[in-house]
């Protein structure tokens, strides 16, 4: 197994990316350390589309932008690293994931996802 996670921890202003496995980053608050959610990735072929598979902030945390830094930031190391695009899941127990994978630059993707979920992309290449 590759090593997604390790080019993909970052330090944003409020919130670092560290890897916690190959594919895992726990999402901490850069000024504590406080653990406030996780990220999971997975690889597509030859660097093209990077799968944001679970970006999930802790409920206690949520509303602070945490996630929405954990994202931008996400993208910007993804970019950096090569990737051409990012696909993220919207779990259709989750409705509101929908509103901000928007927020954050994606568009949807025609078609079912996974487990009766939507697909959303972000073109990295521009």
């Amino acid at each position: 197994m590759s090593d997604l996670a390790g080019p993909l921890a970052s330090r944003g202003e409020r919130v670092e990316l560290v890897p916690d496995g190959a594919d895992r980053l726990t999402v901490v608050r850069a000024s504590s350390g406080e653990t406030l959610g996780r990220v999971e990735v997975r690889g597509g072929l030859a660097h093209e589309e990077l799968l944001i598979w679970e970006l999930c902030i802790e409920p206690e945390h949520r509303g602070y932008g945490a996630g929405s830094e954990a994202a931008r930031l996400l993208a910007g190391t993804a970019k950096s690293a090569g990737w051409a695009s990012l696909r993220a899941r919207a779990h259709p127990e989750y409705g509101l994931s929908v509103y901000f994978w928007i927020r954050m630059g994606f568009r949807p993707l025609h078609g079912e996802g996974p487990e009766g979920g939507i697909w959303f992309v972000r073109d990295l290449a521009r």
